[in-house]
């Protein structure tokens, strides 16, 4: 399988893609892969979501609403998640350690993407942290900066099949 192969499989899946604080590194490296049609299905396929700040028009309270009411999914967490300082990070009326600890609970697997995401980045020593030590248990992480498009989607891929081709 290909890698665009592979990226459509992706991204037709149970997946709920948040992004925390960052600068949408990852988001922008994946869309940038040269797939045909990838912006579709990046931006307008279902079940994939997307929470971020490239997500145009789904954005509000009623698609807030529907991730949350999302069950057996993979979490994709891009950016470092604030400890101690939730009022700089806001998806919707929640908090992103609202959001990301709340779906957490439901998602089958966890996929931190992307320095910040893994250990907080360079913005660790402002006092943020990565998904893993947030969470406080274990996630498939995808260090870079920017991660590789190429690495966030055999990750993705291996979460999905567990670990089976």
């Amino acid at each position: 399988m290909d890698y665009c192969e592979a990226l459509e499989k992706v991204l037709k899946s149970d997946i709920v893609w948040i992004e925390a604080q960052s600068c949408s590194g990852e988001s922008i490296n994946i869309l940038k892969g040269g797939c045909k049609s990838l912006e579709d299905l990046f931006f307008n396929s279902s079940p994939f979501k997307l929470y971020s700040t490239m997500c145009r028009e789904k954005c509000g309270k009623e698609y807030l609403d529907e991730l949350l009411s999302q069950k057996d999914f993979i979490l994709v967490v891009e950016g470092a998640i604030p400890k101690g300082k939730d009022q700089l990070c806001y998806v919707g009326d929640m908090t992103c350690t609202e959001l990301i600890s709340t779906l957490a609970e439901k998602a089958k697997a966890i996929v931190a993407v992307g320095s910040c995401a893994v250990n907080g980045g360079i913005i660790r020593e402002l006092g943020y942290t990565g998904v893993s030590e947030f969470l406080g248990r274990k996630v498939y992480e995808v260090p870079g900066c920017p991660a590789s498009d190429k690495m966030m989607i055999a990750t993705l891929y291996y979460a999905l099949t567990g670990g089976k081709s």
